[in-house]
C-alpha cells in the first residue's frame, strides 16, 4: 500500500466509515459467516483451500470465498485496496510479509493476543513465524504454513530412463539438461513473467553469493552490495537456466510449467513447494511420479514464504468469529490436513514423529531443514516476505529487462543497486 492510500484509509476510519477498534469485542454475537479474501484459485490451491472451508466450517465457522484469481496476489492486493477504501473491507484477508505490518500500521487488523495465548503460540510455533505475525507488541495474524521457494522439481520416470541422479549440483543439473536436450525432450520448464523469474533468481542468488551476502542484500537492502561480483555469477547462472527451456520462453501461468513436468514434457521446474501440491491435486503422487531437491548450491538453506490470514477491522462485528477462526486455523489437525493439500509444511515445531514421518519427501525435507537451527532461514523478496510491493516489483523488473531484452549483466546490478536504494 502507498503512502497516499494510508492516508487516504486514514481519513476514512477517522470521519467513522472504517470503524478503529482496540479490543477483539468477544461479547459481540457472530454472524454465520467470515467473507475471506484470498488467491489461492490453481487447482491445487483451490482443493486446499476448500479443504479448510470444510475443515472449519466443522469447528463452527463458515469459510465465504471471495478468491481473486493471479498469480503472487497481486490483483487480491488491488481489489483488497479497492474495498477497503469503498468501505467495504472482507473480513478475513490472504496478507503475507511486509504488506500485512503495512495493514497493521493504519489500523485494520485485529489484534489477535488472546487467540496466542491461549493456544500457546509462542511454545508451539517456530520463532521465526511468530516474529512475522508479531508487530508493535500484537499479533497481527494467524499463520497457515511455510513454503519453501528455493525448490527444484523433477520427474522421476524420466530421470530413471536416462540413469539420471537427483540434480543436487549444477554439474548434475547440466548432465541431465544435455541428455534431455539430445532426446527432445525440454530440460527446464520456464516462464518469463517477471515474478517467477524474480522466484527462480534469489534461489540462484542465495547458492551464489552465500547466506551473508543474501542477508545484505534483500534483508538489509545494501544497494552497494548488488554491485559484488558474486551477484554478477548468479545473473549468468539466471541466464543460463533460460537457455535450457527449449523454444523462445514466453510471460504464462506457474501452472503452465507445473503441467510440463506432469506430461512428461519437461524434466525439471525451479518453483516454490505450491507446484507439489498442484502436482498431486492433478493426481501424481511425490513417491513415484516427482520429487524434490533443493535448487543447487542450497542444500541446508531454507528461503521460506510463509502463507498467512489477517483478520480485518470492518462494521460488521465479528471479532469473536475472526478468534474462532484464527484459533481454528492453527490447530494441529487442520495444520497436518491443510499444508499436506498445499504443498507447504505446518507452522508448529512440535510434531509429532509419526506425523513427520506421514509427509512426503518434499515437505519432509522442508520442515526438518526449517526445524534445524543449524540450517540458514532466509525470507524471500520475490514473495513479500522482506519488502513491500514496490521494492519486488523493482526487482522483478529489472531481472526480467535483463532476460528479455538481453541486457549487460554489470548493467543490470546497477539497476537493481538503484532499485533496492529507492525502496
Amino acid at each position: 500500500m502507498k503512502a497516499r492510500d494510508f492516508w487516504v484509509v486514514v481519513f476514512l476510519a477517522s470521519a467513522g466509515l472504517l470503524p478503529v477498534v482496540q479490543g477483539t469485542g468477544l461479547a459481540q454475537t457472530p454472524s454465520a459467516s467470515l467473507d475471506v479474501l484470498h488467491w489461492w484459485t490453481s487447482v491445487g490451491e483451490r482443493r486446499a483451500a476448500d479443504q479448510l472451508g470444510a475443515l472449519l466450517l466443522h469447528a463452527g465457522v463458515q469459510w465465504n470465498d471471495a478468491a481473486i484469481p493471479g498469480g503472487g496476489g497481486m490483483a487480491a492486493v488491488k481489489v483488497l485496496k479497492s474495498r477497503v477504501l469503498m468501505g467495504d473491507p472482507p473480513d478475513v484477508a490472504q496478507l503475507i510479509g511486509s504488506t500485512l505490518t503495512e495493514w497493521a500500521d493504519v489500523g485494520l487488523v485485529v489484534p489477535l493476543n488472546a487467540v496466542s495465548v491461549r493456544q500457546r503460540w509462542p511454545q508451539v510455533l517456530f520463532p521465526i513465524v511468530l516474529d512475522l505475525v508479531s508487530y508493535k507488541g500484537n499479533v497481527i495474524a494467524a499463520p497457515l504454513g511455510i513454503h519453501r521457494i528455493n525448490t527444484l522439481l523433477y520427474h522421476r520416470g524420466l530421470f530413471a530412463r536416462f540413469g539420471l541422479k537427483p540434480p543436487r549440483t549444477w554439474a548434475d543439473f547440466e548432465t541431465a539438461a544435455r541428455k534431455f536436450s539430445a532426446a527432445g525432450i525440454k530440460p527446464l520448464a520456464w516462464s518469463d513473467e517477471p515474478w517467477q523469474i524474480a522466484t527462480v533468481f534469489e534461489s540462484v542468488l542465495l547458492g551464489e553469493v552465500g547466506p551473508a551476502l543474501y542477508q545484505e542484500l534483500m534483508v538489509q537492502r545494501k544497494s552497494a552490495a548488488w554491485l559484488d561480483p558474486r551477484v554478477d555469477k548468479a545473473l549468468q547462472r539466471l541466464r543460463w537456466l533460460r537457455s535450457f527451456s527449449g523454444n523462445v520462453p514466453s510471460e504464462r501461468a506457474w501452472t503452465a510449467s507445473a503441467r510440463e513436468l506432469m506430461d512428461s514434457t519437461a524434466a525439471m521446474v525451479i518453483m516454490g513447494d505450491w507446484a507439489s501440491g498442484e502436482l498431486m491435486a492433478w493426481g501424481a503422487s511425490p513417491n513415484t511420479d516427482f520429487a524434490c531437491v533443493a535448487v543447487p548450491g542450497t542444500a541446508h538453506m531454507h528461503l521460506y514464504s510463509v502463507d498467512t490470514l489477517a483478520m480485518l477491522v470492518n462494521g460488521r462485528h465479528h471479532a469473536a468469529l475472526q478468534e474462532k477462526m484464527a484459533e481454528s486455523l492453527v490447530d494441529m489437525p487442520v495444520q497436518l490436513t491443510y499444508n499436506r493439500i498445499k504443498g507447504s509444511v505446518p507452522v508448529r515445531r512440535d510434531i509429532s514423529a509419526v506425523s513427520l514421518n506421514a509427509m512426503d519427501g518434499c515437505a519432509r525435507d522442508s520442515w526438518e531443514t526449517f526445524a534445524d537451527t543449524g540450517a540458514s532461514h532466509h525470507p524471500s523478496l520475490a514473495h513479500r516476505m522482506v519488502a513491500d510491493e514496490a521494492a519486488k516489483d523493482a526487482v522483478a523488473h529489472a531481472l526480467w529487462r535483463y532476460l528479455t531484452d538481453d541486457l549487460d549483466a554489470a548493467l543490470t546490478q546497477k539497476r537493481l543497486a538503484v532499485a533496492i536504494r529507492a525502496s
